[in-house]
């Protein structure tokens, strides 16, 4: 009697992670660092060290500068309430033939293309989901991308970019549970509560959690019967940077198709807006204005790729200005004026211990010039009015002293709450 083969690996082949349980019904590759953002990353997997030369494009900072993302609004007839996506979206694609369809950027072809070489022929895509999680608060809830017009064992793939961030995966024995399920569980026995919850809830807990940390350029591949048997999610996480995601899928023609579709860019793009009306969307840019300008960037924990584009930019004005045929004279200026804006910078990081030097060295050299500014006009101010103190005014002049140093201590409490400060210059730009 011939006997079903199990396969029950979790191998890695070169920088690729690759699961395979029949049993569990687990089958998922990560392709580590492919479209990384540096020109070349060194990957360390279970003390085996890579290296890949990657892409020339760089895709975090192509998607930065071109999606208009959305924060969709929408009246959930499941949970009858009104939500708010946790998270930003944008999406293009689907079936042409389907309406709505957002046809698929020209800039954005090229990474189809090299995913899609890069899995082989037999994968093909046609829907992108695009997410940004701008920081840790942004997440996206269990679910399962199955669906009947993505076949019965769809190719999903994900890719990863900007700040690392958690990504589960867990067993379920219904992956469309019942949404008030866990109600059912009335009974005085605990234990009976809980397998109850469980059944109800469809979550499979005599299976562990499958968790992975996926890093700038990962590519996740999740394949097989894997959606039929597995939810996923992105929990929150507190100080995660800015990252970015990039769901591949192919909606296959069908009775199911067109329904499908409306219903990805409802969730995803208009929510309750008409479709034919124009959805709320932001840029990157004015999100991060929004959110409080740079000062996301430069206070300490909140770093990774959100400095790291102004960083390229930056590396690119200084290639400029060392291409410039500057005369001699306003070569010397230039280096004197430099010398004196050093030493300034060198005065505000030491001045400022809640300023993060390596993000703060980072920005560009405007942003930069204008953050020490502030500081050194709030530092004139307060000089002057230590100086204007009078003879019986002296006994107080140490907590004076005490109370500027603490001020000068916390950048974040200083600039928070005063007319003309960090945050609303940022938010103004």
């Amino acid at each position: 009697m011939d006997q079903k083969k199990k396969i029950n690996c979790c191998c890695l082949t070169s920088n690729i992670t690759r699961i395979d349980d029949d049993e569990k019904g687990l089958h998922v590759d990560i392709h580590r660092g492919l479209f990384a953002s540096n020109t070349e990353k060194s990957t360390t997997i279970n003390n085996a060290t890579s290296t890949t030369n990657n892409l020339n494009t760089n895709w975090y900072d192509q998607l930065l500068s071109n999606v208009r993302w959305h924060r969709v609004k929408y009246k959930s007839s499941r949970f009858q309430k009104d939500c708010t996506t946790p998270c930003y979206t944008a999406f293009y694609g689907g079936r042409p033939e389907y309406s709505p369809y957002i046809p698929i950027p020209q800039w954005f072809q090229p990474l189809i293309d090299e995913v899609n070489s890069h899995l082989g022929d037999h994968v093909q895509f046609n829907a992108f989901l695009l997410r940004l999680y701008f920081d840790g608060d942004d997440e996206i809830a269990w679910h399962t991308d199955g669906r009947t017009f993505l076949g019965e064992k769809p190719t999903i793939a994900s890719l990863s970019l900007g700040c690392k961030a958690t990504f589960e995966m867990r067993r379920m024995t219904n992956v469309w549970p019942c949404v008030n399920g866990s109600n059912n569980a009335s009974s005085n026995n605990t234990t009976t509560n809980s397998k109850r919850a469980a059944t109800a809830t469809g979550v499979d807990t005599s299976t562990p959690i499958q968790s992975f940390t996926l890093h700038d350029g990962d590519l996740l591949v999740m394949r097989g019967n894997t959606q039929k048997h597995w939810h996923h999610r992105v929990p929150k996480e507190k100080g995660r940077g800015v990252r970015l995601n990039i769901n591949f899928r192919y909606v296959l023609p069908g009775q199911d198709a067109e329904g499908g579709q409306m219903t990805y860019y409802k969730y995803m793009v208009f929510g309750d807006v008409p479709i034919d009306q124009k959805p709320p969307s932001w840029t990157y840019d004015e999100i991060v204005s929004k959110k409080g300008g740079m000062m996301n960037f430069v206070q300490k924990g909140v770093k990774c790729h959100g400095s790291k584009r102004e960083q390229q930019q930056l590396s690119a004005q200084k290639r400029e200005e060392s291409n410039s045929n500057d005369s001699n004279t306003a070569a010397a200026a230039s280096s004197s004026s430099s010398s004196s804006k050093e030493s300034d910078i060198q005065s505000y990081l030491t001045s400022e211990q809640s300023v993060d030097r390596e993000v703060f060295m980072s920005l560009p050299d405007d942003i930069r010039e204008e953050l020490v500014g502030q500081w050194k006009s709030q530092q004139n101010q307060q000089q002057s009015a230590t100086n204007t103190i009078s003879p019986l005014q002296t006994s107080s002049s140490s907590k004076r002293k005490e109370s500027t140093q603490n001020v000068a201590s916390s950048f974040e409490r200083k600039t928070k709450n005063k007319k003309g400060t960090i945050d609303s210059f940022f938010a103004k730009r």
